[in-house]
């Protein structure tokens, strides 16, 4: 064997033993993700089925509000993703890693196809419905006596109902033809950048609204007490209902602009990562296996961190609304809850 024959085979071998390391690597990457997708999956559909219902059922009219429609197409969106997508993405990765019969990985594989339509409507979906909610809020403070004639149900409705035709006929775009990599990059583009880049600029707008209009009604409350504090809004000066349910409507009012906010804050932390890496992996040629390797180990990680947003955002609606709290333990045991002198 020659010199130059001998320096080929040995990086042959080399070649192909870091080929399998790539592959076990990856392989094992998928492997996480499944056992964190069974996690997930039936977190994700138990809580947003319970806040579906208390939205639904509504036993203590908290819910009558036009915005509410929002909270359902959030809710509906990642209870699609927990009830199909995430079951059937840990079947498919579960398949590969131990290597199932022929069958089973062409049925996981064309499963995975069609749940990856679901999946990109849904997320979209999902991130319309936040930055919708968002410029809601964003209105009820910068505007607040334009609110209640602009945000109403004939507004509200139809919005959701159009953003959810939109991105189902968009993410069936693929089964009809279209250039799978064209639809990655006007998916991206269109869709998860700019919505992230809006709802960015809608959540610094909206917080500096808020403080401005924090310190506006301190301020105020302030200089009533010193001024008039003969006709002070206290429950001593006028009917004790009627000031213990103002108090607690402004107090409402808060809590579900900071739901929002929190709303926000995990769709960005988890979307702005995979957004980055998406474009390295549409744009960027890898150069070397190593660098195919670590794009693809965290366009899979930063796959979850958006599964674990969708598991996370009804966790919030029960930490920020004591609405929502309090309605699901009426439903749970049919008592009412007492008066409160807050939320």
């Amino acid at each position: 064997m020659s010199a130059e024959e001998a320096v080929s085979l040995v990086s042959s071998n080399q070649s192909d033993a870091l080929q399998q390391y790539a592959k076990l690597m990856y392989a094992r990457t998928e492997l996480a993700s499944g056992c964190t997708l069974v996690i997930l999956s039936p977190i994700t559909v138990t809580t947003n089925i319970l806040l579906l219902t208390a939205i639904f059922k509504d036993p203590l009219k908290y819910f009558k509000k036009p915005t509410s429609y929002f909270i359902v197409g959030l809710s509906g969106a990642d209870l699609l993703c927990g009830l199909f997508v995430e079951p059937i993405f840990a079947a498919h990765y579960f398949g590969r890693y131990f290597e199932a019969s022929e069958k089973f990985q062409a049925i996981s594989q064309t499963l995975f196809l069609l749940v990856s339509i679901i999946a990109t409507a849904s997320l979209n979906a999902s991130f319309i419905m936040v930055l919708m909610l968002s410029v809601v809020q964003f209105i009820a403070i910068e505007y607040p006596y334009r609110y209640k004639t602009w945000i109403k149900k004939k507004f509200v409705l139809p919005s959701v109902l159009i953003t959810w035709v939109y991105f189902t006929i968009f993410s069936l775009l693929p089964l009809f033809g279209f250039d799978q990599v064209l639809f990655f990059k006007l998916n991206l583009t269109m869709h998860s950048t700019l919505i992230a880049v809006v709802l960015a600029i809608i959540q610094i707008l909206t917080y500096r609204a808020f403080r401005g209009h924090s310190r506006h009604q301190k301020f105020k409350r302030l200089a009533s007490s010193f001024s008039s504090p003969s006709h002070s809004d206290s429950p001593q000066n006028g009917n004790t209902r009627k000031f213990l349910t103002k108090k607690r409507g402004r107090g409402l009012d808060r809590n579900f602009i900071i739901m929002t906010f929190y709303l926000s804050a995990i769709l960005l932390f988890s979307a702005l990562p995979h957004i980055g890496v998406f474009y390295i992996f549409l744009y960027k040629q890898s150069q070397t296996l190593e660098e195919e390797l670590i794009v693809n180990v965290l366009l899979r990680v930063t796959d979850l961190l958006l599964f674990v947003k969708v598991a996370a955002d009804a966790f919030i609606f029960a930490w920020r609304l004591p609405s929502y709290r309090k309605s699901l333990d009426f439903l749970i045991t049919g008592k009412v809850p007492e008066l409160e002198t807050g939320v």
